[in-house]
């Protein structure tokens, strides 16, 4: 008897052992991991088990197909990533990942990549993980997260020294942090939706929390942030401490609302801040009731090393506008720049929208609560005359020993011309001139100039749109065969004759196409639309096509004679499942082929 036990004792242990992948290259799918995994793996298409946890080794490819369910079914079960892992589904094959324990403090360990994975063949995309203790943790490794849905996981994503893409997924109801990062990360987060994070609501585990170790500078742009899980859960934190520990995030055109507070950058310790916090909408985060402890849109907390650029964002309906601190008691502090017309830099020309942020009946736009003077030109307040605007704003005129707030001029709320690129290109046809805008008011159009010897030369004119809130795109060819250093700006004209000068950019007009080139195409990988670039010296009839895997052609881009030059093709993916696509140019002689991956 003792025997037989001892042998069912194995037998069970054996049948909950930890799996690692051979680390002989091998290439395998989930089928692969049922058979070679001694039961740690189990069940057939679509539905899986794991009951302890994979490694995949280095060298190891593991690839998850569109429609699998695997269900984890141990606290210790989940995905640790040496090699390399793809999980790609489709918009209407999803793979899940989830556990028949439906507990958001982590029914399971969740997947965990390290820094011998493979970047580029870390993918998951429109993939939906339930439960796990990690959405997605990544140390030292930089994995890509597209398309996903992390439901109900104690942490959504975690970030150690993580350079990864967070794009296009939802990421709500975590039991914690949405999204957490520290020891030198500086991950791509783009155009998520963070919903309800930390539903144990304990503490200020904020919905994306930056630091505190390392310099971390993370871009955080186009996601939309609210319904922090109880009254501490704030939008996006950003902590940077210690004199040699510094972040230059850029956080900018997110949707910030129905928080503990917007956005608060923090450097303790001489911690260096230098984000550009521009473009958000940051509105109605007053959800904890104790408005002296939290509601800011927008907190710039620390010592005169905390300076970030505030610009262009639209701030209202919080506790609390813009709030200034170094701790609680009034001393130096931040040296924040909301507006600045007197130096020479125009990134830091404010533009801010920042009105209607009240408590009771007083409107509190700005809370200077620091000894040093604040610069905030060019900002609309909501109300046009100084008296209204010092109303709203607190500082030196309202107690002595606080720093003043630098207001006037203001802004009357009008968006003017902005000019966000401006370049210029050698080809055979002459120099090519591009610039772009993000906004125009009145905007009667842009005269070229350029400058070959001396002095400057009007050598044409592009009109422009009027008035827009959307970005526009503009081109100009300068045809005339000159040779050596050419200079070119453009003189920005408006109806009413009001002018302003661009910079200046230069080129050398030698510097003409000489052979053939076919760039790799970007972004890379793609959903759903990259842009291929060619340049060739000579006109020639040219086709560009792409194929599959498989050698079948997809789409024929360009079919006609060309001319010498630079050329720049659009291809939108449509319909075309995820994958490995090539696409390859014939013009004359020349034949070239490159690789480009699509990620729906």
């Amino acid at each position: 008897m003792k025997k037989v036990l001892m042998f069912l004792l194995i037998i069970s242990s054996s049948l909950f052992a930890q799996y690692t992948t051979p680390g002989s290259g091998v290439d395998w799918n989930m089928d692969d991991l049922v058979t070679n995994s001694a039961g740690t793996v189990t069940g057939a298409f679509p539905n899986y088990t794991i009951n302890e946890l994979v490694t995949v080794s280095a060298n190891d490819k593991i690839n998850i197909a569109p429609g699998v369910i695997v269900n984890f079914t141990t606290a210790n079960a989940g995905f640790e990533v040496n090699g390399s892992f793809m999980a790609i589904g489709t918009n209407l094959a999803e793979i899940t990942f989830t556990s028949p324990t439906p507990d958001s403090t982590g029914a399971y360990e969740g997947f965990r990549f390290n820094d011998t994975s493979v970047d580029a063949e870390c993918i998951l995309n429109y993939v939906r993980t339930e439960y796990a203790y990690y959405g997605l943790r990544a140390v030292d490794a930089s994995p890509t997260i597209t398309n996903s849905t992390l439901y109900k996981c104690r942490r959504g994503v975690q970030l150690s020294s993580s350079d990864a893409n967070i794009m296009f997924n939802v990421i709500e109801r975590s039991y914690e942090y949405g999204i957490t990062m520290t020891l030198g990360s500086n991950p791509v987060i783009e155009n998520n939706v963070l919903a309800y994070n930390n539903t144990q609501a304990t503490s200020a585990k904020n919905q994306i929390s930056i630091g505190l170790q390392g310099n971390n500078s993370p871009e955080i742009r186009g996601n939309t942030i609210y319904g922090g899980g109880g009254v501490n859960t704030g939008g996006i934190s950003l902590w940077v401490n210690g004199s040699t520990s510094f972040s230059s995030a850029i956080i900018e055109n997110n949707i910030i609302y129905d928080n503990s507070f917007g956005i608060t950058l923090y450097g303790s310790s001489g911690g260096m801040i230098d984000a550009i916090v521009r473009g958000n909408e940051i509105y109605n985060n007053n959800v904890n009731p104790n408005a002296l402890v939290s509601g800011s849109g927008i907190n710039i907390n620390g010592g005169s090393a905390n300076q970030p650029i505030v610009a262009r964002n639209k701030i209202y309906g919080n506790w609390w506008g813009i709030t200034i601190q170094n701790g609680s008691t009034v001393q130096a502090g931040p040296e924040p720049r909301i507006g600045n017309l007197f130096n020479a830099d125009t990134s830091d020309d404010g533009w801010n929208k920042i009105y209607d942020n009240i408590q009771g009946a007083n409107a509190f736009d700005l809370y200077n609560n620091c000894t040093n003077d604040i610069f905030a030109h060019n900002n609309d307040w909501g109300v046009y005359d100084s008296a209204s605007i010092e109303n709203n704003i607190f500082h030196k005129v309202d107690d002595p020993s606080h720093g003043s707030v630098f207001f006037v001029p203001y802004w009357s709320g009008v968006v003017p011309v902005e000019l966000t690129s401006f370049t210029a290109m050698a080809s055979t046809e002459g120099v090519l001139l591009n610039w772009s805008t993000a906004t125009e008011v009145n905007n009667l159009g842009f005269e070229i100039e350029r400058k070959a010897a001396e002095s400057w030369e009007r050598i044409g004119f592009v009109a422009g749109a009027g008035s827009s809130v959307e970005p526009i795109d503009y081109s100009f060819i300068d045809k005339d065969k000159l040779k050596g250093i050419l200079s070119y700006r453009l003189k920005q004209i408006d109806y009413d004759g009001t002018t302003e000068y661009s910079k200046v950019v230069e080129v050398t007009l030698e510097n003409i196409v000489k052979g053939f080139s076919l760039e790799q195409n970007y972004p890379n990988p793609f959903n759903p639309t990259t842009k291929i670039k060619y340049s060739s010296q000579e006109e020639e009839f040219t086709t560009l096509k792409v194929f599959d895997v498989l050698g079948g052609e997809v789409a024929t881009l360009v079919n006609k004679v060309l001319p010498a030059g630079e050329h720049s093709f659009n291809f939108i993916a449509g319909e075309l499942p995820s994958g490995i696509y090539f696409y390859t140019i014939n013009a004359g002689t020349y034949s070239q082929t490159r690789k480009m991956m699509i990620l729906k």
